[in-house]
């Protein structure tokens, strides 16, 4: 009773925090400071207030409760698939394009303190949604915590159609160079988006060293998936030709596209003597002067 007594709600902003919070989780705040400091991004540090505490050693452990959480529940949901797979659903499932996403659906640019416009909050949601989920776990215990935040992913998300995502281009990639063992590797870098909107990140895809696909985007998730989808492409449209060009090698063929080669590359007529030769006898100017005439004048006309 005492406790609920001193940690009442001082003012709005803690009631609005509270009842968010209550149905965001499914819980009451015992320490709304926490919370407080969790919804409190670094610019919202003024001059009249500089050493209000912010979020970001809130957001640190938020992280790794996430893990943690997520890492017990996709191991107990997926008892037959390895590492490799469990890591993937993992890194989708905390990826900080989804975790801005969760944190929109939620609703918590109502609570968050931000002095940020709207075109620079690429990652403030995510990084909240993290560092109250660390304030949940000081004030709750682990859990509490566990249960709140897989009752939120199970409200939210679709586990099995991520699992279906997991299908995806960069994953068949990496499958597929197991299987014939190849080495396929993604490179990630960042440059400035145009007219200065963000970051935009570039990928690319090696495949035993070689570059064979490049993707953009504006997460690492899409960069990737781009990359990865080129790469097939790259690598379907090598396959494809080496193939038809067997198809048209064959006695009918041969001739004909020499024929049209030798005229697109300027081969001078000299390379073919006997079909020249009896082209050229046919024409009335061929007789005048003598046998060497012709082509020192042919030489002769092609250098004017």
């Amino acid at each position: 009773m005492f406790s609920r007594f001193f940690n009442r709600a001082a003012n709005a902003e803690e009631r609005r925090i509270r009842a968010w919070c209550r149905k965001t989780f499914g819980v009451t705040p015992r320490n709304l400071p926490l919370y407080r400091q969790a919804l409190r991004h670094s610019s919202a540090n003024t001059e009249e207030a500089p050493s209000l505490p912010n979020n970001e050693r809130l957001e640190f452990l938020g992280d790794a409760v996430l893990d943690a959480v997520i890492g017990e529940l996709l191991f107990n949901m997926y008892p037959d698939q390895g590492e490799g797979f469990l890591t993937r659903m993992r890194s989708m499932l905390v990826s900080r394009h989804q975790l801005n996403i969760l944190a929109r659906k939620v609703e918590i640019e109502r609570v968050v303190e931000s002095n940020l416009g709207r075109q620079q909050e690429t990652s403030v949601p995510g990084n909240a949604l993290e560092a109250v989920i660390g304030a949940l776990f000081l004030d709750k215990g682990f859990e509490k915590t566990r249960k709140a935040v897989v009752a939120l992913l199970n409200q939210h998300f679709d586990l099995r159609s991520i699992e279906q995502e997991d299908r995806d281009s960069k994953s068949r990639l990496l499958e597929w160079g197991q299987k014939k063992r190849r080495k396929v590797e993604f490179h990630i870098t960042e440059e400035s988006g145009r007219g200065g909107r963000g970051k935009v990140y570039v990928c690319e895809v090696k495949v035993e060293g070689e570059v064979r696909g490049t993707g953009r985007g504006m997460s690492k998730k899409k960069a990737e998936q781009d990359a990865a989808q080129a790469a097939f492409r790259s690598m379907r449209h090598r396959e494809g030709p080496q193939r038809e060009g067997v198809r048209p090698e064959g006695p009918r063929r041969d001739r004909p596209r020499e024929t049209r080669e030798g005229h697109r590359s300027g081969e001078r007529p000299e390379q073919r003597p006997r079909r020249d030769g009896r082209d050229r006898a046919s024409r009335p100017q061929r007789p005048k002067g003598p046998e060497q005439g012709p082509s020192h004048a042919s030489s002769d006309s092609s250098d004017e």
